[in-house]
């Protein structure tokens, strides 16, 4: 089956899917399914590779395997990538990772001795050089019937997995991966019945669909193929963006630094050491959550320091450095913040802690916390330049960060 993508359009996707497979064995390979979803990626482009006419030229020129023998080779391929992609759903659907290995195990027999089958069902068309569409035959049929087993249950698995997804999405990112998943699986399992269906109606004289079928099939699997990549790019540039900073915990934790340096410079004890160890440097989600909770806990130990701020001192803050009214909130609170913390720079003498407004959140989610601690921090340096005449300045804010 060569495909009937024009080639203009196929190699610049294959390279691209090369280069994406690379990134993957290089950045997404830390658990059980990043393996399982490489290896499936891994056969989908030996299959895509396969079925291009200027591969199975070289393959013929050099003796290696004739057109349709590379053709066929294709279609094992793709029933071991349906193989991998089975043992991912074994781990997506809570299955321990052991557990799934070794149930798996069966999958990938069943696998080898369904290629085998399908190689010595399709041993006639081979021979003759024809493509399981043309060669048809009864032998023909339980060829389609020996490939298509292993993608049909993957096909199924695929669809029940990612239907279950969609039911449970609670945001936009997750409706559109789930839908994305049930429509490949969907595409998938349509494409297998229409393969042995039509193979089917054909033998018996019912219809007269090779034409349509060799015009499909020879862009069908370059979609699936595309599919497959597009979903697999999407962790990839999830951990390339971390890696890179870019991420949103990376951006979130930038944003909170120079809050949380002058905080763990005044209120020193708020700071605990916790040792995080990410193998690329990344900042982690256990790191923004420390950050948090220091900041956080840097400002109930400054409440017995909150005393009452000039009004037209907030006033004449928010005018000179031309606070948007929907920002004015935190403003005045890094304002507050900044004169408690001068306060207790300075060394005066606490008072009765109260209920202070800039200290509480009413979120309870950590980027919920996230949010309104950026929203101080992006007035804090301001805040604290304007306070500046009050007090002795602060100790140095040069301190490390988090580990």
């Amino acid at each position: 089956m060569i495909s009937s993508v024009p080639a203009v359009i196929a190699w610049p996707v294959i390279v691209t899917m090369a280069v994406l497979l690379v990134g993957r064995y290089w950045l997404c390979r830390t658990n059980s399914y990043d393996t399982y979803y490489n290896n499936l990626m891994a056969f989908v482009l030996v299959a895509q590779l396969l079925r291009e006419g200027s591969v199975e030229d070289i393959l013929s020129r050099g003796a290696l395997m004739s057109p349709t023998t590379a053709q066929q080779m294709a279609f094992v391929a793709m029933v071991f990538a349906s193989t991998e992609l089975i043992g991912f759903t074994m781990l997506w659907n809570g299955l321990p990772p052991e557990q799934a290995r070794r149930q798996h195990r069966y999958y990938r027999a069943a696998a080898i001795i369904s290629c085998i089958c399908f190689l010595v069902a399709a041993t006639r068309a081979r021979l003759a050089g024809q493509t399981l569409e043309v060669s048809g035959g009864w032998d023909a049929i339980w060829a389609w019937v020996f490939y298509l087993i292993i993608l049909l249950v993957m096909a199924a698995r695929f669809v029940w997995m990612f239907a279950n997804e969609l039911k449970r999405a609670s945001n936009r990112r997750e409706r559109l991966l789930a839908a994305s998943g049930l429509t490949l699986g969907t595409m998938t399992a349509l494409g297998c019945l229409e393969a042995l269906i039509s193979a089917l109606t054909d033998q018996l004289g019912w219809t007269s669909t090779v034409m349509f079928r060799l015009w499909l099939h020879g862009f069908e699997y370059f979609g699936i193929a595309v599919f497959v990549y597009v979903l697999g790019a999407i962790p990839l540039v999830v951990r390339l963006l971390s890696r890179l900073g870019l991420d949103p915990v990376s951006r979130s934790s930038r944003k909170l630094q120079p809050l949380w340096r002058a905080m763990t410079s005044v209120v020193p004890e708020s700071r605990f050491n916790i040792e995080q160890v990410d193998p690329g440097g990344r900042i982690t989600t256990l790191a923004l959550h420390q950050t948090v909770i220091e900041i956080r806990d840097a400002f109930l130990r400054l409440r017995p320091y909150f005393g009452e701020v000039d009004p037209r001192e907030v006033a004449t803050f928010l005018s000179t450095h031309s606070v948007p009214t929907r920002r004015c909130g935190a403003a005045t609170q890094a304002f507050q913040l900044a004169c408690a913390a001068r306060a207790r720079s300075a060394g005066l003498t606490p008072k009765s802690p109260s209920a202070v407004t800039v200290l509480g959140s009413p979120s309870t989610t950590l980027d919920g916390e996230v949010a309104a601690l950026v929203k101080v921090a992006k007035w804090w340096t301001l805040a604290w330049a304007a306070t500046q005449r009050r007090t002795a300045p602060i100790p140095s804010t040069k301190a490390g960060t988090p580990a």
